[in-house]
């Protein structure tokens, strides 16, 4: 027997124990949904104590019975949202500024905790004074090892994102401006530029400014204070997603009215669906579009849109749902079809500032 049928003869009896025991076993792990209460009554003997069943069970008439058989669901906790402080943004040719109430001290060790978290093991740090820190690149795209090869080969080596954060402390208060540029091997770097011209360093940011609302709200820390009130509309949650509290038992009235000072608009005939224009100015697929040539403006002829790839995040809609936790209610725009949801969940709930 020669050394091919050898492999194949123990991959196939290594594949038959694999399967064996669903082949010729029977799964049982659903069989207790089939089963019924016993019936048996007990003869007790004369002159004997009434019995009296002693196990009480809550609410027992108002418990559902199970009917069929189903798969079985493993439960998951709702996620919790946590309250932040208000954190202005303003956006600059060549930068993102957060305008943060607290010391440049405290923001630095913000800063510096969430590169440490973004980057994992060793220093996220490159350089560091008393007014900058410069991180290290960022490779959020590892190469795959045929990349990796190629990259070996051709020495052309793929540009990766560093950031630059400088605080300037002014009446208090800290402005703290966000910068990234693109760093290549072999290739001197270009010059610092704002975060919005890269998803990716557009993430980052948005991440940050997440972050320090939600370190600098003691509420979202100590335990005792989660009952504390905050006058700031926007929750985050531990994926950077955002959310808007709306207080505690909103009617759908009140909810609509919030969402309508905020500009957006509620999709009619259409269950949890927004948009942040009208429904008739929502993109779709199938709606007939002009077909321009790239790079200019002139319309060659009209073509059913086939995906949403080339519309922007303020013609599009979104799923919503209220959920109801014990700090109160929140709005919670499902983002998640987007390319970068915490860019689009941002940009969503800024309208509830304005």
């Amino acid at each position: 027997m020669n050394k091919l049928a050898l492999q194949l003869i123990g991959a196939s009896s290594v594949a038959f124990l694999l399967s064996g025991c669903s082949t010729f076993f029977t799964d049982h792990s659903d069989d207790y949904q089939k089963e019924s209460t016993a019936t048996t009554p007990i003869v007790m003997p004369d002159g004997s104590q009434p019995a009296k069943d002693v196990l009480v069970i809550p609410n027992e008439n108002t418990i559902a019975d199970l009917e069929g058989v189903t798969p079985y669901e493993t439960p998951r906790a709702p996620f919790i949202f946590y309250p932040m402080v208000g954190v202005d943004v303003i956006e600059k040719p060549d930068a993102i500024q957060f305008s943060i109430p607290a010391n440049s001290s405290q923001s630095k060790r913000i800063v510096t905790d969430f590169l440490t978290a973004l980057h994992g093991a060793g220093s996220p740090i490159a350089s560091q004074t008393e007014n900058q820190i410069v991180s290290v690149p960022f490779d959020f795209d590892p190469q795959g090892w045929w990349g990796s090869l190629w990259s070996s080969i051709t020495r052309v080596y793929p540009a990766t994102p560093a950031f630059s954060f400088t605080f300037n402390e002014v009446e208090g208060k800290t402005l703290l401006s966000v910068q990234y540029r693109e760093e290549q091997k072999g290739v001197e770097a270009g010059n610092w530029m704002s975060p919005v011209k890269s998803q990716d360093a557009y993430s980052v940011a948005v991440r940050l400014w997440g972050t320090i609302g939600r370190q600098l709200n003691q509420t979202s820390a100590y335990l005792s204070n989660r009952g504390s009130e905050t006058t700031f509309p926007i929750w985050v949650d531990h994926r950077g997603i955002f959310a808007i509290y709306l207080g505690k038992n909103s009617s759908a009235s009140e909810i609509e009215a919030k969402l309508n000072a905020a500009g957006l608009y509620l999709i009619p005939d259409q269950d949890n669906m927004l948009a942040p224009v009208p429904a008739e100015e929502v993109a779709r697929i199938g709606d007939v579009v002009d077909f321009n040539i790239p790079g200019s403006e002139q319309k060659l002829f009209k073509v059913y849109r086939r995906n949403l790839d080339d519309v922007s995040w303020e013609k599009r809609e979104y799923p919503y749902q209220i959920s109801r936790q014990k700090a109160g209610d929140f709005l919670v725009i499902d983002v998640s079809a987007m390319d970068s949801p915490e860019v689009t969940s941002f940009h969503l709930v800024q309208r509830f500032l304005k």
